[in-house]
């Protein structure tokens, strides 16, 4: 540790030359440290966009596994949001098991 308060002024200032150049190599050292991680970082993350991401049910149709009874051509496969046909029904006390294609 440093004497400072015994220290001339010459002496002090170059004790802080020396400081400050050794806070600029540290913290070139730190910045290259730093760049070289986010250069990785995109690599891996160019790599993980090359994947494809979708769902392996995505575009394929399904056999329809409930019917309205009241129009036969409404049908509903059980994906994505319940119509407004089946969602009336259950609110009617319907079962899901009796709206289903047997």
């Amino acid at each position: 540790m440093l004497k400072v308060k015994s220290m001339e002024l010459g002496e002090l200032i170059k004790a802080k030359a020396t400081i400050e150049a050794e806070i600029e190599l540290r913290a070139a050292s730190e910045r290259a440290d730093l760049i070289k991680a986010i250069q990785g970082l995109r690599k891996l993350s160019a790599a993980r966009d090359e994947r494809p991401q979708s769902h392996a049910l995505k575009g394929r149709k399904l056999p329809p596994l409930y019917r309205n009874p009241k129009n036969r051509a409404e049908t509903w496969a059980g994906r994505g949001n319940r119509p407004r046909w089946l969602v009336a029904a259950l609110k009617q006390g319907k079962k899901l098991e009796a709206l289903a294609i047997k």
